[in-house]
């Protein structure tokens, strides 16, 4: 090795520690500049300059992004905001274990890990929350009362930009928040459920609050668990017996109900229940601004509680496929975990005053990552969740560690139930949760460093 690089390799080693975060931010600025958009953030695009809010996406975000835009237009401002709001908040992490140097390093090295760094790069709900949250939970760990509100602020910020956040907040606040160091566990917890649920309640209020127009997007998640569920009933269900139960809830198809429920239904995709080509079953909308009428409304949700209690056991199976695919466990590896830089509608992305091209570089650097989720088990989702589990009881002396192995897995728990496909950034937050427990707990039991 040359003197040189001795030289420039000892000055990289001896960078300060904002060199080292800012590096590490720079590559992911190469990699996703000015931010990669779907059709989820074209949606928020859209209602922030309509300044006309749904509540199909948290309306939060939407007002946010309007302000963001206000002074850089475009997805690079929402960028900025969601990876730094996560590198800060990873070195403040190690730093609890480690020197300022050192915890540069590490925060960097998690930051660029590529589970964790990829969907930093999209402007999603999903990354966004997740650096709210880990400022949240920084600061609910902080000894300084004023931090531990701060806190709270960062769980209001991330349960105001995602729906289920809530499951995720939970263990974080109740585990981690105290008003004052030394009170009774019978004073502290009751306290930090209430901070919880304030928290919890003003974040739907401000997105209520927020909403011009109700989506009501339950309904087609609630068609997708009715289709799942008969997808499991064994025997067949005749056509009359069918329209009985969907009556009011326009059904689209009057003959071979069922046949059509089993051909249409896959765990991978609710889509094809609510538009497929030839056969969808129920026209609902997923965007825009037109819910369905409230009559069908009522009749979806009448169909899908009375098809769960008379079919408990082929919902299980139906959510527990979904969920399958969800961590890795079906057909489905790692899905949407790469998002896809072609533009479906290109004419429209132009109308919004984006562009729509990439550099070589950053194209070349998208195919290293497909080929990382196609050849690695680096986003095998299950393989985070046994490793938070095996952790978890090495975690019960380390609150905050506990604290965090819960939120990610409260979180991932909550899919079985809510997911609607495969996405591997709903599972982020816990791949994110699982490596931090595991670099903080490893250090401390090898030092032998106390609670």
């Amino acid at each position: 090795m040359s003197a040189q690089a001795r030289r420039i390799g000892r000055r990289i080693a001896t960078a300060p520690p904002l060199v080292i975060l800012a590096i590490a931010w720079f590559y992911l600025m190469i990699y996703a500049f000015p931010g990669i958009m779907t059709q989820d953030s074209y949606d928020h695009l859209r209602e922030a300059r309509d300044r006309l809010y749904s509540d199909g996406h948290p309306p939060a975000i939407n007002l946010l992004w309007s302000v963001v835009d206000y002074f850089i237009a475009g997805p690079f401002g929402m960028f900025v905001i969601q990876s730094t709001c996560m590198l800060a908040g990873l070195y403040q992490v190690m730093r609890r274990a480690f020197d300022p140097r050192p915890a540069a390093w590490i925060a960097a090295a998690v930051f660029l890990f590529p589970p964790v760094m990829v969907p930093f790069g999209v402007i999603w709900k999903d990354p966004l929350m997740a650096g709210f949250l880990m400022l949240g939970f920084v600061g609910l760990a902080s000894p300084r009362r004023a931090m531990r509100l701060l806190g709270l602020l960062g769980m209001f910020g991330a349960t105001s930009v995602r729906y289920n956040a809530i499951a995720a907040t939970l263990p974080l606040v109740v585990l981690l928040f105290e008003w004052r160091p030394g009170l009774h566990w019978l004073k502290r917890y009751p306290i930090a459920i209430v901070a919880w649920v304030v928290v919890t309640l003003s974040s739907f209020q401000l997105n209520a609050r927020l909403a011009d127009h109700k989506l009501e997007l339950w309904s087609s998640i609630a068609v997708f668990d009715i289709v799942g569920t008969l997808a499991f009933v064994d025997e067949d269900i005749p056509d009359e017996d069918l329209k009985k139960l969907f009556a009011g809830s326009d059904l689209l198809v009057q003959t071979n109900i069922h046949a059509t429920a089993r051909e249409l239904y896959t765990p991978r995709d609710f889509l094809p229940v609510t538009n497929h080509p030839t056969k969808t079953m129920w026209s609902l909308p997923i965007n825009g601004y037109v819910p369905p009428p409230e009559p069908q409304l009522n009749a979806i949700e009448r169909a899908w509680k009375e098809t769960i209690a008379t079919y408990p056991v082929a919902y299980l199976k139906h959510r527990l496929s979904v969920m399958a695919e969800v961590v890795g466990l079906g057909v489905s590896r790692a899905s949407g975990a790469i998002a896809r830089r072609d533009f479906r509608s290109p004419d429209e992305v132009h109308l919004r005053g984006l562009g729509t091209g990439w550099s070589k570089l950053q194209r070349k650097m998208t195919k290293w990552y497909v080929s990382i989720v196609r050849h690695t088990p680096l986003f095998t989702v299950w393989m985070y969740i046994v490793i938070a589990l095996v952790l978890l009881p090495l975690a019960l002396r380390h609150r905050d560690v506990l604290a965090l192995l819960l939120s990610g897995l409260a979180l991932e728990a909550s899919l079985v139930v809510l997911a609607p496909s495969p996405d591997y950034r709903y599972s982020h937050w816990l791949v994110i949760c699982t490596i931090i427990a595991a670099i903080v707990l490893g250090v401390r039991r090898y030092r032998g460093s106390p609670p």
